[in-house]
């Protein structure tokens, strides 16, 4: 027995060597052969395994090639590259706006930083060199810090900078400086007859200049008729364009003012007039003086003092000069209440013309006068003579404290009379309080003309005498306003007495009312801009397009 199981171990320790189905394979039958076959290999040392593993392992990037670095770089990149971008942008745009002012958009809703085009016609005539000089610092103009010594406020006197730029920018042939009158005192002297002031504008050729005022010329202040109010007005525009006018002119009319007969008008905005529309003015006194030479235009401002013989015949002479190689015009102006100058009414009626001033011309119906005032008219031009001006018409003539100018013939000895202002059929002639009780009303004359033909230099010119019954109408009040047609219908006759009509020397003074505050949108075009595009459609934009880079950048 005890034989028996020592065998039986011994059996069971020995190695299977079958494999019936009821026998399993041994652990070493289960290894591959490889790995056999590198167990059966020498063991290696533990410094070479370690070397093997080191170069087996996967290399560490540098920290500039790792995905981290490489989009935050990329970022910064073109933030960088983006505000250099805008910044360049910005120093160019800036750079061509200086050199190219037109690219600036105009937003105002007048226009009033733009050349018209009237302006810009003259602009274009301009052949010979002219410098602009504006009497102030770049800085002071373009930071709108030139201020009126009057006190007048309201001034977008960088308007004035702008045209002017814009004006050397479209004819090379004219330049703008800049001058500080506290810097550059000879300067002012140069040009001490015209009283220079900060903010002055002198407009200058090889043939003549013309000085611009702050106040008056580039803007002005219109009063209400109550005075309780003022509106700004600019006149920069047209400023500019009689200016460039007058100074590329080869030769410029002269407009003579009689100033010996304690004359009743107020010529300075007359004379602002004429200058602005290629006229040369000039005063004298007829007692002492003769007409100035070439003069085609005299004008008589409401007398109150008779003239001599002498001194008509000098009149006379000056209608009739045959060495005068043009039409010229007498113009005179009345009013109601003046004395009576028997002379000069006598020389006034051989021209077919008389003036009433005993008697006034008074309106009945309100809806044809002004500022609640029945002297204050408003008359209806006459088109027997065509003038050649305005194609509208002059409606809004404003006529006030009138007395009636009839023609006492319509055609004498070569001289034929034409009616020029009319008042409407409501109106009557007050002489004293009985007229007025039972007013007859009708159309009243206010001013007429007489023409005549004189030969002068081989040509047929037209020798005009122009009586006017209202000294007012050619007030500033009446001239300057954009409410009334004085102004162009003043402008038309002068060029017509001189013979100029039909010529492109005519600049029409445009006023715009300045409002800084006004730009070319309204109410709700102003809402959709700041609330729509500003407050929503931009942000949503942006963040719209934050979104779709973090995606692609997760995505990489």
């Amino acid at each position: 027995m005890e034989l028996r199981g020592k065998k039986d171990m011994n059996q069971e320790n020995k190695p299977q060597s079958g494999t019936g189905a009821g026998d399993q394979p041994s652990e070493e039958l289960k290894k591959e052969p490889a790995a056999q076959a590198a167990e059966s290999k020498p063991a290696e040392s533990a410094g070479e395994s370690d070397k093997k593993q080191a170069a087996s392992a996967p290399k560490k990037a540098p920290f500039y090639k790792k995905q981290k670095f490489r989009h935050g770089s990329a970022a910064t990149a073109f933030t960088a590259v983006f505000i250099a971008a805008v910044v360049l942008l910005n120093v160019v745009v800036g750079m061509l706006s200086d050199r190219f002012p037109s690219m600036n958009a105009d937003l105002t809703k007048t226009g009033s930083n733009s050349l018209s085009e009237e302006a810009g016609k003259i602009v274009d005539k301009v052949k010979i060199p002219v410098t602009v000089t504006i009497c102030a610092t770049r800085q002071q103009v373009e930071s709108n810090q030139v201020q009126s010594e009057s006190g007048a406020s309201g001034y977008d006197y960088s308007q004035v900078g702008t045209i002017a730029e814009k004006i050397a920018e479209r004819n090379p042939k004219i330049k703008v400086e800049y001058r500080d009158l506290d810097k550059n005192p000879d300067f002012a002297s140069k040009y001490k007859s015209d009283g220079l002031q900060a903010g002055s504008v002198v407009v200058s050729s090889d043939k003549r200049h013309r000085a611009l005022s702050l106040d008056g010329d580039l803007f002005q202040q219109q009063y209400s008729s109550d005075y309780t109010s003022s509106t700004t007005l600019s006149n920069v525009d047209s400023a500019f364009a009689s200016a460039l006018n007058a100074v590329i002119s080869d030769v410029l009319p002269i407009a003579a003012f009689d100033t010996g007969h304690s004359e009743k008008m107020d010529v300075t905005t007359v004379k602002k007039v004429l200058q602005n529309n290629g006229f040369e003015t000039k005063d004298f006194n007829l007692i002492t003086d003769k007409v100035p030479a070439k003069a085609q235009l005299v004008i008589l401002g409401c007398p109150t003092k008779d003239y001599t013989d002498e001194e008509i015949t000098k009149l006379e002479n000056f209608l009739k000069d045959q060495s005068l190689a043009g039409d010229r015009s007498l113009l005179v102006t009345a009013s109601p209440g003046e004395p009576s100058l028997p002379k000069f009414a006598s020389f006034l009626e051989e021209w077919g013309l008389k003036a009433q001033t005993d008697t006034a011309v008074l309106e009945t119906d309100a809806q044809k006068y002004a500022a609640n005032n029945p002297l204050y008219l408003l008359g209806e031009v006459q088109s027997d003579l065509d003038l050649g001006g305005s194609k509208n018409g002059y409606d809004f003539f404003f006529v006030p404290n009138a007395c009636p100018v009839t023609t006492t013939f319509e055609n004498n000895n070569s001289r034929t009379t034409y009616t020029l202002v009319k008042s409407s059929e409501t109106a009557y002639l007050y002489k004293d309080e009985k007229s007025a009780q039972n007013p007859q009303t009708a159309a009243q004359s206010m001013a007429a003309l007489s023409q005549q033909s004189v030969q002068a230099g081989g040509k047929a010119r037209r020798a005009n005498v122009m009586l006017f019954g209202s000294t007012m109408m050619f007030s500033a009040g009446a001239i300057d306003s954009s409410t009334f047609s004085n102004g162009s219908y003043f402008v038309d006759l002068t060029r017509y007495g001189t013979g100029l009509s039909g010529t492109d020397t005519k600049v029409e003074t445009q006023s715009t009312v300045l409002n800084p505050q006004d730009i070319l949108m309204n109410a709700a075009q102003a809402r959709f801009l700041g609330l729509g595009i500003f407050t929503l459609l931009i942000p949503l934009a942006v963040a719209v397009a934050g979104i779709v880079v973090h995606h692609k950048r997760r995505a990489l």
